[in-house]
Order: C-alpha cells, then structure tokens, then sequence
C-alpha cells in the first residue's frame, strides 16, 4: 500500500472517530504529509480484512516528541491501542525523546479511561479557536501606536525567528534550529515576519489547506510588548485570509490569558479543548 493510500484510511478513521465521539483529533497534518527525514511525523497503523482500524502518530519538535492516537468505534478495547502504544516504544527510544507528551480531546472519554493506566501527570491544555465573522466583538483593523507590517521572512533571516521563538516559546537555541530547519522544508508554510518602524518585532507561520489557515508560531518581541503589535498583525492577517476566502484557525495555552484575551477581542471562538499528557515511565 502507497503512503498516499494509508494517509487517506488515516483521514477517513479520523473523520469516523471524530463523527462518533463528537470530538476533534489534532493530527498535525501538516507533518502528517512530509516524510520523517524532512521533518514528518511518523506512524504506526494497524488493519484488519484491509480497513484501517487503529493509528498513532509520533510529532518530534526538537527532544520533545508529541502522540496522537485513535481506534476505530466497533474495534475497541481489543487491546489495538496498547499495541500501538508498544510499537511506538522502538520510535521513541530511537529519537531520543527527552520529553514525551501524550495529546488527547479533553471531551473523549475512551482516551481518558486508557491514558489513567499510564504513568502520566497533567501538562497544560490548548483551546483550539476559529474565527467568526459573525462575532460582535470583532473590531475593524486599528492601527497601533507605530506602523506593524507583515511580509514573508527571507533566508537570511532565519537567526531572527529562532530567536523569535526562543523568547516567545521558552526554547532554547538548539531546539528553535532544529524545529525551524524541519519548518522550512514544507512549502505549503509561510514564515511569516512582523514589522514595526522597519524593524523586526515579531513573526508567525501560516499553514493552508482546502481554504482552512492556521497561524502558528505567533509572537512578539518581549521587549515590544503592549505597543499593539500583536493586535494588528493578527487583524491585517484576518483581512488578508477573509479575502482569500479561507476559514483562520489556532491554538491558545490555557495558561496564557493574554493571549486567550486577544484572540477573542479580535472575533475568536472556542471550538476544542485538547489536553497534554507528560509520560512519565
């Protein structure tokens, strides 16, 4: 079997999944696509009578590895998870996995009954949000207190972006290198940096596919911070995907307030609620 066939059972199981238990599978699809050695995630499926009934996916960002996993409805508690989650073991200790994180929807109750038998403790949690243009609290575009203009990042401006990173994401400067060299080789994302008097004050990524945008990597320089900057970058970035048609889409730590709070001023929803898992064995 092609990996263009399995990557379509995969998205089929998800969207039965999903359908079945009113929930949404982050599946990072975006590294579901591109092969390990460029960055991609890599997976473990099993079939049976030739249907994909169980997968699981291992996301590495650096030493920090991310899984997902889903079983179809009607093949449950046969034991596929436990042996998904036994394959994953040879992939783990192969990358070197410094910290493993397990992912689940918060609002699906088989994967919190199988993950309270693992050695696990709570990490954080992540709302994924939409915009709607419906929204009343959407405002027009403001400007900020200087001038924020968005363009594509250039090659040479790499050490701006994994500095970027590290000061927005709590990266240390090897992990933001690794992560932006297997950033980059997927075309379909646009690096993303954000000016302020000429100057760069921030970045973002953006990633689209069957007109649905996800913004990605989204910060601002410490110390220009509460200018605005943030505000009008995600504005300009709404009117920009609002006239190519396409839905705007991303994710927010439920331990990041400020950030929760701007997002929903500038028209933001709450759809999903996805929870973090630190494996602890």
């Amino acid at each position: 079997m092609s990996t263009i066939d399995t990557l379509k059972d995969i998205e089929e199981l998800q969207q039965r999944c999903e359908q079945y238990d009113g929930i949404s599978l982050k599946l990072n699809w975006d590294m579901l696509r591109l092969p390990p050695t460029a960055g991609g995630a890599e997976w473990i499926v099993t079939y049976e009578d030739e249907q994909l009934v169980g997968f699981m996916g291992l996301y590495g960002f650096g030493s920090e590895m991310e899984i997902c996993g889903m079983v179809r409805p009607g093949y449950r508690r046969r034991g596929i998870f436990t042996s998904l989650w036994i394959g994953a073991q040879t992939v783990i200790k192969r990358n070197n996995v410094a910290t493993l994180l397990l992912n689940a929807p918060a609002s699906s109750a088989s994967a919190t009954a199988y993950l309270k038998k693992l050695p696990l403790s709570f990490d954080h949690s992540e709302y994924q949000m939409k915009w709607d243009g419906t929204s009343a609290q959407f405002a027009s575009l403001e400007a900020s207190s200087a001038p924020v203009v968005l363009r594509p990042a250039r090659e040479d401006e790499a050490p701006i972006l994994v500095e970027l990173d590290c000061g927005g994401f709590d990266m240390t400067q090897e992990e933001a290198s690794e992560v932006y060299e297997q950033q980059k080789i997927d075309t379909m994302q646009e690096h993303i940096i954000i000016e302020m008097d000429g100057l760069p004050a921030g970045k973002m990524r953006l990633w689209t596919e069957d007109n649905e945008t996800w913004i990605y990597g989204f910060t601002v320089d410490k110390k220009l911070r509460g200018l605005g900057i943030g505000r009008s970058a995600l504005l300009q970035t709404i009117e920009r995907e609002r006239r190519n048609y396409n839905g705007i889409n991303l994710e927010v730590a439920l331990d990041n307030p400020n950030a929760l709070k701007l997002y929903e001023s500038c028209g933001f929803i709450i759809l999903n609620k996805q929870d973090y898992f630190r494996y602890n064995g």
